[in-house]
């Protein structure tokens, strides 16, 4: 009796390993993801570059390979199998991908199994969740049209000399770049003094450019000509500043060393009497054209007194001017060596003539 029953709890303690392997191995290969085998699908838009034997990849791991390919309708079954030992969601995506653009392409699965239902045979990847990249040509053909539209063949410039150009005109100018930009966004900062700012600028340009609308035949006449007076002009400004660098530098520099050894006897002398005779030149200058105008019937007059014995005959004796300077006496002893009687000194009074001050503020300038 004693050995029945040793003999039925050996059976039972198999039996319950038997069972907890069973029910062990169930969930092992249950949760592990049994989701080896044959017969699963995707339905792609195309498979160019897709063949039987590539793999079938998940993060670029290989978990299997493609069984066929298979045109149907707009679109392409692409039949493959899978590895045992993992599971993947029913709602996989399936996209084409390739390490370069000449190489074979793989079908990569995109999504990780967590919970829920399980991607199972027989039920293909619809189209709304399979992906492929644009093809060779594809790619090949757009790069042409690109290269095409940028390079044209119409004798314009290639997009290579634009940018070479672009390259020039920047060169060095990015700091004023910078600046423009830092200007910019300090415009915006306050936008409505910006827009108020542009607005009177729109204002104040509408009268000049009225203007410039009901001229514009002449200022394209202008445009017109410029080509063809630019070189003239270059002569010009080059003969132009010839004149200032010469003849101008040495008028300024010669006025101003008369200015610094003379100007205290000039300017008393031209800010009273010249300036008086100037006004009243000035203000009579109609009589002065008449007087003008007279001039040679009457030289031609006293041509002819002057000439004739007995004729009309004038006195005349140029005006004086006395100078009270110490060393007068002197001055006058240089002015009659220069000029005979150009000058008197009558007991340390000396009179010069008017006509001789210019060789008064030489002789002073010899001292």
């Amino acid at each position: 009796m004693k050995k029945n029953r040793k003999v039925a709890l050996v059976s039972a303690v198999v039996v319950g390993l038997a069972a907890t392997g069973a029910v062990g191995y169930a969930a092992s290969t249950d949760g592990g993801g049994s989701g080896g085998g044959s017969g699963f699908c995707a339905d792609m838009s195309d498979t160019v570059g897709l063949y039987p034997g590539n793999p079938v990849t998940q993060m670029g791991f290989k978990v299997g390979h493609v069984e066929s390919v298979h045109p149907e309708g707009d679109h392409v079954k692409v039949t493959f199998s899978l590895d045992a030992g993992r599971a993947y969601p029913a709602d996989v995506k399936a996209v084409t991908r390739s390490k370069s653009l000449l190489a074979d392409r793989s079908l990569e699965l995109v999504g990780n199994y967590t919970s829920g239902p399980k991607l199972a045979a027989g039920l293909c990847v619809p189209t709304s969740r399979t992906f492929t990249p644009k093809s060779i040509s594809q790619i090949a053909g757009s790069a042409a049209d690109f290269i095409d539209a940028m390079s044209p063949n119409d004798n314009k410039k290639s997009f290579q000399q634009a940018v070479d150009g672009f390259d020039k005109a920047m060169h060095g100018n990015g700091e004023l770049a910078s600046q423009m930009m830092q200007h910019a966004s300090e415009a915006m900062s306050s936008p409505n003094q910006f827009v108020s700012d542009i607005g009177s600028i729109i204002h104040n340009m509408a009268p000049m450019s009225d203007e410039a609308l009901k001229k514009w035949a002449t200022i394209q006449s202008i445009l017109d000509q410029a080509p063809a007076i630019a070189p003239a002009a270059t002569d010009l400004i080059a003969a132009a500043n010839k004149v200032a660098v010469g003849s101008v530098g040495w008028l300024v520099a010669t006025l101003y060393m008369i200015q610094s050894d003379y100007g205290d006897l000039l300017w008393p002398s031209l800010d009273g009497p010249v300036s008086d005779a100037i006004h009243l030149a000035a203000g009579h200058s109609k009589d002065l054209a008449g007087l003008v105008d007279s001039i040679p019937s009457v030289a031609s007059v006293l041509r002819q007194q002057s000439h004739s014995s007995g004729g009309l005959a004038v006195a005349y004796q140029p005006p004086t001017v006395q100078v009270n300077a110490p060393d007068a006496g002197q001055m006058c002893d240089v002015l009659n060596h220069m000029t005979a009687g150009s000058c008197t000194n009558a007991g340390g009074h000396v009179q010069v003539s008017a006509l001789r001050l210019l060789d008064l503020v030489v002789a002073k300038g010899s001292r």
